[in-house]
């Protein structure tokens, strides 16, 4: 388990996944919802915009929320919903298949 004393700090420690693919979130005013498991052992479920910071219930731990999703590429396409992302002139862009 990492700790910080601080967001920069924590910022500074958090997985990178350099050299390997991930996706990058941007917290902007996109609603999430999140299950949240604290190093107490508690689990809460949380659903709301803006994400910077998570609070446990229940111990009170205040957690950075990384930015960072790792990718796992798939041999097989999945029966669900996929995100077709490109790049156009620096923006991203996202299309449901």
């Amino acid at each position: 388990m990492k700790t910080a004393k601080n967001a920069q700090e924590a910022l500074n420690i958090q997985e990178r996944y350099k050299n390997h693919p991930h996706g990058l979130i941007n917290w902007r005013w996109a609603n999430v919802c999140m299950d949240v498991h604290c190093r107490c052992g508690a689990v809460s479920h949380a659903d709301f915009g803006l994400a910077h910071y998570i609070e446990c219930i229940a111990c009170g731990a205040v957690y950075l929320c990384n930015g960072h999703v790792e990718l796992i590429e798939l041999e097989q396409l999945p029966s669900g919903r996929i995100v077709r992302t490109d790049l156009c002139q620096g923006e991203l862009k996202n299309d449901l298949l």
